[in-house]
Order: C-alpha cells, then structure tokens, then sequence
C-alpha cells in the first residue's frame, strides 16, 4: 500500500466537490483563490505587463507543457512532469491535468450579452467556476481564459483544486 500511495502522493486529487475543496483549503489554513487570482497566476507576466494565451506564453499546447486530452494519459500526472508549462509565478500544470475549483460564482462578465436567454440565464445559478482543462480537455478548447462552472455539491470526475494563501 505505501508504493501505491507513493505513486499518486504527487498528483492532483480529482473527483472533488467544491465544499470537499474548500473543506481541505480551510482544514490546511488556505482558501480556494478567486477567478481572477487563479487567472492571473496562469496568464500574467510581470516582466512585460501582458497576459499570456496560456501559462507558459502563446503557442499551442503540446506533450512539452501540458497533459490535455491529445496526450491520451487519461489521468493525472506527478506535479512537476511538465517544467516548460510552467506560469511566470511558477505554478505547475494550470492548464490540463483537472479542472480546478475557484471561490468565484459562474456569473456573466459585466456588460455580457446573450443572443440566448432561455440557455444561459438557468447557468448563472448555484455554480461555481472551474479553470484550466483536464486531461479529457483538447487543446483546441482551453486557454488561461477559459472557463467551465458545476455544481458545489456534485462530484465531477476531472475536478480538483489548488490552493491559495494570503
């Protein structure tokens, strides 16, 4: 059982509410950072005052920075497997891996307007916002901007966490 548990020790946990997150952050003396912490910390770079497409810059996901849905893992990966993907602030592996709980509800972006009512207005409601793809996520669909929303108590199968701390 400990080489088991060596194993995966080093991975994301997936398969996570956000009240199981938010539980472990506050039991470990952390929050869940906000969407726009969580953006900044994957997209900023201080050095030239820009956000990046992505972590590491603007070119394309690759094997090189990331473990998305071209990678065919299907799982999570050891923190730390993917040094190029790396943000500015040096966080591993915002994109690909698991989505990550925020402490930000799914809202609209101000001045936001939809051509359809009737589909989005039932999304901005009880849900919270989740970013950085996973390794179900292709390439094609995820930057620093994107963002995805679920429920608080259900369990999504590729979601997980990282932690803030102020």
């Amino acid at each position: 059982m400990k080489q088991i548990f060596q194993k995966i020790k080093d991975e994301p946990v997936i398969n996570i509410s956000y009240f199981e997150a938010d539980a472990y952050a506050k039991w470990a003396g952390k929050r869940l950072p906000s969407e726009a912490e969580w953006e900044k910390a994957a997209a900023f770079d201080e050095d030239r005052n820009v956000n990046r497409i992505f972590p590491w810059g603007n070119s394309l996901p690759d094997d090189k920075n990331a473990n998305l849905f071209e990678s065919k893992i299907w799982r999570t990966t050891k923190i730390g497997s993917y040094p190029e993907g790396e943000s500015y602030f040096g966080c591993h592996q915002m994109i690909g891996d698991n989505w990550e709980w925020t402490s930000s509800e799914f809202m609209p972006y101000p001045g936001f307007k939809s051509g359809f009512t009737e589909y989005n207005d039932k999304w901005f409601n009880n849900q919270k916002v989740l970013r950085g793809g996973s390794f179900g996520t292709p390439k094609l669909s995820t930057k620093n901007t994107y963002r995805n929303f679920f429920k608080t108590h259900e369990r999504w199968m590729i979601s997980g966490f990282r932690c803030a701390k102020d």
